[in-house]
C-alpha cells in the first residue's frame, strides 16, 4: 500500500501532467515510476522542483534500444526515489537539458551526449565535455550508440511490415503485379482486410498487443521505422 507521501507525489503528477503522464505506479517501497512523454519532461520536473523545495536529482540515465534512446531521470523526494521516464526516436537524436533547472545534470547531461552522439538542447555548456572521450572523437564511433535497428531480424522485417501495413503475409514485388496485370488480374489478390472497418479492428488489435511499438513500425508512413 502506497504511503501518504508516495500517494501525493503521484497524485501531483497526474494532475500537472494530465494526457502527458503515460503511466505512474509504485514499483515497490519507496520507489515511484513515472512514464512521461517527453515532450513533457521539463515541465513535470520543474513544477516537482517548485512543490518539493528539497528534492534532489541523483543522476539521469540512458539506454539505447535500437530504434529509440531511453532516458531515466532519478530525483529524491522526501525520502522516495521518483524515476522519471520517457523515449525520443533515433531519427532526431537530441535531448532537451535540464540544467537550467537542475544544475547538477550538467555533466551526466554532456557525458550521454558523448557516449550516444547525441545533441544537447539549451545547455548552458554544449560543447563535448571531455571528461570520458577526446573533443576530437569521431562522430559516427560513439561506445554506447547501437546501429539503428528493431528487434526484428532483417529477413522478417518486409513479411512483418507488409503484416502489420495491410494484413498481407508477404509484399508483392512490382514484377508478380505486373504479371497480374497482363493476365487481366487485379495487381494485388484480395487480402483478408481490404475492408477499411476490418483493417481499423485489425491495426487496433496490433496496437493494443504493442507488437507494432516494439517491431519499430510507423503508422503513419506504414513503414519499419530501420528504412
Amino acid at each position: 500500500m502506497a504511503s501518504p507521501i508516495e500517494s501525493e507525489i503521484m497524485n501531483y503528477l497526474k494532475s500537472i501532467l494530465g494526457a502527458d503522464l503515460i503511466e505512474v505506479y509504485r514499483q515497490r517501497e519507496r520507489r515511484i515510476f513515472a512514464n512521461v512523454k517527453s515532450e513533457a519532461v521539463r515541465r513535470a520536473i520543474e513544477a516537482l522542483k517548485n512543490k518539493y523545495g528539497d528534492m534532489r536529482f541523483m543522476t539521469l540515465s540512458a539506454v539505447d534500444a535500437g530504434l529509440d534512446i531511453e532516458y531515466l531521470y532519478h530525483f529524491h523526494i522526501d525520502g522516495i526515489v521518483l524515476t522519471i521516464r520517457t523515449i525520443r526516436p533515433k531519427e532526431n537524436p537530441i535531448l532537451e537539458s535540464i540544467a537550467d533547472l537542475v544544475p547538477a545534470a550538467n555533466f551526466i547531461e554532456r557525458e550521454i551526449s558523448d557516449l550516444f552522439g547525441i545533441r544537447l538542447v539549451n545547455h548552458p555548456e554544449p560543447e563535448p565535455a571531455g571528461l570520458i572521450l577526446t573533443k576530437d572523437w569521431p562522430e559516427d564511433k560513439r561506445p554506447l550508440k547501437k546501429p539503428f535497428e528493431g528487434v526484428l531480424p532483417s529477413k522478417a522485417r518486409p513479411v512483418a511490415e507488409a503484416l502489420m501495413a495491410s494484413g498481407c503475409v508477404a509484399p508483392i514485388s512490382a514484377f508478380v503485379q505486373k504479371k497480374r496485370e497482363e493476365a487481366g488480374l487485379p495487381k494485388s489478390a484480395p487480402f483478408p482486410f481490404t475492408d477499411e472497418k476490418a483493417l481499423s479492428e485489425y491495426h487496433g488489435i496490433i496496437k493494443l498487443s504493442g507488437m507494432g511499438e516494439r517491431a519499430g513500425f510507423d503508422w503513419e508512413k506504414k513503414k519499419l521505422r530501420y528504412k
